[in-house]
């Protein structure tokens, strides 16, 4: 994987003291003549024995008058450089003055990224996988001057608070995470207008103020699976949601979607997150969604019209209806359900069970149902919903495997892609390099979840696939697309 970068350039270096360097280059060089001149000779006087020189007295001489030498060019280097600053400062100054930066040792260049996550408690398992999977990204971009550095939120709001203030403390230009909506906006109170976040929670609500969701929102799933059922033709709509702050932005998506697309949206029914399993109240919220008594009483009407009719039509009109459960349609194409897992599983054979027929209306869910396990459930068999190419994730969660040797919960991929988008700004240099206008680039940017691009109201554009549920596997209906660039018709 790689994300969107562009290359940069780096100068570096290094001065080497003068006072050495003219001293290395004076003892390399210079000779002392302890021999006479060639001379003709004369008469020798007599001879007196003299005493030979001491070597040491010698040398000692000679590094005397070397290390005059190197304090004498020393000291004109000094004069030099006073009169050339002397020189500069007396030259008219412009209105303006541009400095070039302090050249930095590899360590003060150091990119500092705070990741906060639940490390301890309820929630520690995927926090853990979550950190695991971002130290993955941070040995794939081989950037010594990458440092990430963890903190544990405790899966709370205060303590991703204590853990905010840690990080800015110890140097963080960026936070990464935390994954719970509270903890995300405690963080962004903490952390708006000194740097910025990159969180992992789905919850819009908690997005702004400098704080981005890099989370598989079910906006953006619902966006796309709904503009791809309006291209085959559906227009009328249903939605029956949990009582959840997801299920709460799954309705208040579709509402909006469907405002966008111009079709209708015929029912919208709720039911409460914390029914037991098996509960005979889900039967309920199943009967009203499909109008299923009113329905139950058409037929019986249309049973009592013809069963005392002796006619052949009346009698063969009988018998067919005699079949049936209810009488007439549901009042829409297409039932969405923003509901996953067990849940799900209960659900969706109810529906049927109460005459929504799959065959008939369109079952559609979010990223929730990207779980291969669903194609034992005849009733979502050919489901529709919206997720990124599993293809990419495939090969992160084998990445994952091969490094740590287990399968991780898919949302670790998340941890990979925020910390190699930031690494990969930081690649870029510069002191804005996590700035607004780096973060939001027009292009986005591609990673394990699909290409993405940060918004200014804080939220993730995202190239999702639209994806069926099979008879043993997922299926790819349509790719997602490698840009953002507007198709040309």
């Amino acid at each position: 994987m790689r994300l969107k970068h562009s290359q940069t350039s780096k100068t570096t270096k290094l001065i080497t003291s003068l006072f050495m360097c003219c001293l290395l280059g004076l003892s390399a060089c210079q000779t002392v003549d302890f021999g006479g001149s060639n001379q003709a000779e004369t008469p020798k006087p007599v001879e007196t024995k003299k005493p030979e020189p001491d070597p040491k007295a010698l040398e000692a001489e000679a590094m005397a008058r070397e290390k005059a030498e190197a304090e004498r060019l020393l000291a004109e280097q000094r004069k030099a450089a006073a009169e050339e600053q002397a020189r500069l400062e007396a030259m008219p100054k412009g209105p303006s003055l541009s400095l070039r930066p302090p050249e930095l040792t590899p360590k003060e260049q150091i990119s500092r990224i705070a990741i906060l996550l639940p490390l301890t408690g309820k929630y520690e398992k995927v926090g853990n996988d979550l950190l695991k999977a971002a130290y993955l990204a941070l040995f794939d971009l081989r950037n010594e001057q990458l440092k990430l550095q963890p903190y544990d939120t405790k899966g709370t709001a205060e303590g991703a608070l204590l853990a905010t203030r840690a990080a800015i403390r110890e140097g963080a230009e960026v936070i990464l995470g935390p994954l719970f909506s509270d903890a995300v906006k405690s963080v962004r109170n903490e952390a708006a207008g000194r740097v910025n976040v990159i969180a992992f929670s789905t919850d819009i609500t908690a997005a702004g103020s400098g704080a981005y969701l890099i989370g598989l929102t079910p906006q953006q799933q619902i966006e796309r699976v709904m503009g791809f059922a309006y291209q085959q033709g559906i227009s009328k709509f249903a939605v029956l949601a949990p009582t959840t702050p997801y299920g709460q932005t799954a309705v208040d998506s579709v509402r909006q979607t469907a405002s966008q697309l111009g079709v209708f949206l015929t029912h919208i029914n709720r039911y409460p997150a914390d029914l037991p399993p098996g509960s005979e109240e889900l039967h309920e919220y199943a009967k009203e969604i499909g109008n299923y008594e009113e329905r139950q009483r058409q037929l019986q009407l249309a049973i009592k019209e013809v069963e005392d009719k002796e006619d052949d039509v009346s009698k063969a009109e009988y018998k067919r209806l005699k079949k049936l459960d209810t009488l007439g349609d549901v009042p829409f194409e297409a039932i969405i359900i923003p509901e996953g897992g067990q849940r799900l599983r209960e659900l969706a054979p109810l529906l049927s069970y109460y005459d929504i027929d799959p065959l008939k209306v369109k079952y559609i869910g979010t990223g929730l149902w990207a779980d291969r396990n669903l194609s034992t459930e005849p009733a979502l068999v050919g489901g529709w919903f919206a997720a990124p190419s599993p293809e990419p994730s495939r090969q992160f969660l084998e990445r994952f495997k091969a490094t740590y040797g287990y399968y991780p919960p898919l949302i670790s991929s998340l941890a990979y892609d925020a910390f190699a988008l930031t690494g990969i700004l930081a690649s870029e240099g510069g002191e804005d390099k996590f700035s607004k206008l780096r973060l939001e680039d027009p292009d986005g940017f591609a990673g394990y979840n699909g290409i993405f691009r940060l918004l200014p109201n804080g939220l993730a554009q995202r190239g999702l696939a639209v994806m069926t549920i099979g008879q043993s596997e997922l299926e790819v209906l349509e790719p997602a697309p490698d840009s953002f660039t507007p198709a040309i018709n």
